[in-house]
């Protein structure tokens, strides 16, 4: 093949990818909305349905506690839910499974228990482990939309007390970045992430990690998805319709 008939072939090829590109159909995002193929690009497709805010306290750089007002999220897809937070420097967002969310729950019902009834110790290594491990998914990032880091990793439910204040505890263990397509500034690992709740905060927590909220949201995004299918076969017909092959005698 000559020299301009491979220039021509590829310019060619360039066009027929960019004109595919352009008009390509828009997908749906956890909220069932949808999103065009530029702004997956450049913002990503959002996975999490964001349905409350909820109170707790992380570390920031000096290691001292801070109120962060934080969102909770649940993404339809997986069937996971947690809360997405930030932490010394980066964001990140915590889900759990079914199970995992019951643990949790589970483990503030009886936090609360043991404060009402002075069952609590001070024995950090088992505070903080007081009620089970389970499984956790971590993505994080130094940009909230564009999280472009992840990992699998565990998480303990337990206690600490901090002087005299015994605060509920979510702990997520630090693990390195599972991600496939690294971004520019690459994270070889997080460190352990540790969420305090208050007595209230913990409470309000568990009631936001509920099944039933959880149900709602999945209810409204299976309506969503299946408007927009049903969208795409009636086009389908009307097109086949538009253009089929009459016959007439």
């Amino acid at each position: 093949m000559k020299k301009t008939t491979k220039i021509a072939a590829c310019g060619l090829a360039l066009v027929l990818t960019l004109s595919s590109v352009i008009t390509a159909k828009t997908k749906l995002d956890a909220n069932g909305n949808s999103v065009s193929f530029w702004k997956e690009l450049l913002l990503g497709k959002q996975k999490y349905v964001e349905y409350d805010d909820v109170d707790l306290q992380t570390n920031n750089v000096f290691q001292k506690k801070k109120e962060r007002q934080s969102t909770m999220i649940y993404n339809p897809v997986t069937k996971k839910a947690g809360v997405s937070t930030y932490f010394e420097t980066m964001f990140f967002n915590f889900v759990f499974s079914y199970a995992d969310r019951q643990l949790i729950i589970k483990g503030v019902e009886s936090y609360l228990d043991d404060f009402e009834n002075k069952r609590l110790i001070h024995n950090k290594n088992k505070s903080t482990k007081m009620y089970g491990r389970g499984k956790c998914f971590a993505e994080y990032g130094t940009v909230k939309i564009m999280m472009n880091h992840e990992s699998d990793t565990t998480f303990s439910v337990g206690y600490r007390f901090e002087k005299k204040t015994p605060y509920f505890v979510v702990s997520i263990r630090g693990a390195k970045d599972q991600a496939e397509n690294q971004s520019t500034y690459a994270v070889k690992e997080f460190p352990t992430v540790t969420m305090y709740f208050t007595r209230a905060q913990a409470k309000d927590f568990a009631e936001k990690l509920g099944q039933d909220q959880l149900d709602v949201l999945q209810a409204d995004y299976d309506e969503k998805i299946a408007g927009a299918q049903n969208r795409v076969i009636k086009e389908k017909d009307d097109y086949n319709e538009k253009n089929a092959d009459v016959y007439e005698e």
